[in-house]
């Protein structure tokens, strides 16, 4: 998908949400946990790694946008948003990653919590919009570890496209869970 603005990037961003809270609508603690082998996480531990991941990503966005601040890196008035596109990455996207240490799920977090968890983290997010659409955040670089430099809208998006791709394994994992008792 190609972005035309930072308000497209951010309607994604809801769009990934909304789909996100349906995906574990109805779920018994149990099929919240439920994991069909050791090696995958369960669906609890998905919605705590995107927690995770994306209160990360918000200590990234408020450092580069300060930074952008200090560096004075407004964007000029009427100057047009070069389009934001992922699809370079998209064969990659299909490989498993190992997650860093410090976003991998610790495996005891109820899905309400991990979703009031999102819920702060999406306030705090949106309350960051304006510093995207006020700077050039094209100039301003932040290494990804499977994907190399990304410049910061680029990271905004790619905050969405992490939550789909988790949500896309929620939905097959539903399809694995045992009959709710």
């Amino acid at each position: 998908m190609t972005y035309n603005s930072v308000a497209e990037i951010y309607d994604s961003l809801e769009q990934a949400r909304a789909r996100l809270r349906r995906s574990v609508e109805g779920l018994t603690p149990e099929q919240e946990r439920f994991k069909p082998d050791s090696a995958r996480w369960s669906i609890a531990e998905l919605v705590e790694h995107i927690a995770a991941s994306e209160t990360s990503l918000l200590g990234l966005f408020r450092k580069m946008l300060a930074r952008a601040e200090a560096e004075r890196l407004r964007r000029e008035e009427g100057a047009p948003f070069a389009p934001v596109s992922l699809e370079r990455f998209a064969e990659r996207s299909r490989q498993k990653f190992e997650a860093p240490e410090m976003i991998r799920p610790a495996g005891d977090v109820p899905i309400a919590d991990s979703l009031a968890r999102l819920e702060q983290s999406s306030a705090e997010l949106r309350g960051l919009r304006a510093g995207f659409e006020t700077f050039d955040c094209s100039r301003l670089r932040f290494p990804h570890p499977a994907f190399g430099p990304l410049d910061l809208y680029e990271w905004l998006a790619f905050n969405g496209a992490h939550e789909a791709r988790h949500v896309a394994q929620i939905r097959a994992l539903r399809s694995e869970l045992p009959a709710a008792s």
